[in-house]
C-alpha cells in the first residue's frame, strides 16, 4: 500500500531539514509494508498537508483541517511521531487541535498582512487592549513564545473562506471528522 503526504516547508530554505524527513519517513516504511511517497513540490494541493515552519510553538492543527503545522525545531521522536500517525492518517498526541474565535481569525488575517496593533484595532473597531488580549489568547493556544511566532505558525492560512457558525463567540468549519474538505486557503 502507498501513502503519499504532502510537505510544505514554509520559509525554510534548510536542506538538512528536507534530508531528515525523507530519512524518518523511509524508517517508518521500514518493516511495515508501506511505500510512503513525500512530495515537497506541490505546496497547495487538497491531500493532507505538514507544514513545517519557522517558529516556537506547539504542532497543532486547525478543528476540520487538512493541516498540521509544526515547527522546524522539535525534537527527533516528536517528528517521528507526528509523521508516523500522519502517515497512518491519524493526528499524534503532540499534536494540538485548536479553534479558533471569530475575533481571532480577524486579528490574524490582518497579522498576516502585517498590520500593526493600532491598525486592527481601528479596522475591526476594537480597542488596542482587546487586540492585544486577542494575541495573547491565540499565543496561548499554540504555546508559543512571542507574537511572531503566532505569525510563522498561522502565515500559510488566508482565512478568507472561513464559514462562521451561529455562535458569535467561535468559528466552526462546515465540515466534520479527520482532514475533511476545509473552508479556508493557504497563501501561496
Amino acid at each position: 500500500m502507498e501513502r503519499k503526504i504532502d510537505v510544505i516547508l514554509c520559509k525554510i530554505n534548510c536542506s538538512y531539514t528536507k534530508k531528515g524527513i525523507i530519512q524518518l519517513a523511509k524508517e517508518i516504511r521500514h518493516g511495515s509494508g508501506l511505500q510512503v511517497a513525500i512530495n515537497f513540490t506541490a505546496p497547495y494541493s487538497s491531500r493532507y498537508i505538514l507544514a513545517v515552519t519557522k517558529g516556537h510553538f506547539t504542532p497543532f492543527t486547525l478543528v476540520d483541517s487538512p493541516v498540521i503545522v509544526i515547527p522546524d525545531k522539535i525534537p527527533v521522536e516528536v517528528l517521528l511521531d507526528i509523521l508516523t500517525e500522519f502517515i497512518y492518517g491519524r493526528v499524534s498526541s503532540h499534536v494540538k487541535t485548536v479553534r479558533l474565535g471569530r475575533q481571532e481569525v480577524a486579528i490574524l488575517k490582518e497579522m498576516i498582512f502585517e498590520k500593526s496593533d493600532d491598525d486592527i484595532s481601528n479596522l475591526l473597531k476594537i480597542n488596542k487592549k482587546t487586540v492585544s488580549s486577542h494575541k495573547d489568547n491565540i499565543k496561548k493556544k499554540i504555546s508559543a513564545n512571542s507574537k511572531i511566532d503566532i505569525f510563522y505558525a498561522f502565515s500559510i492560512f488566508s482565512f478568507e473562506d472561513c464559514e462562521l457558525s451561529s455562535s458569535d463567540d467561535e468559528t466552526r468549519y462546515t465540515q466534520s471528522g479527520f482532514f475533511p474538505e476545509y473552508k479556508y486557503k493557504m497563501v501561496s
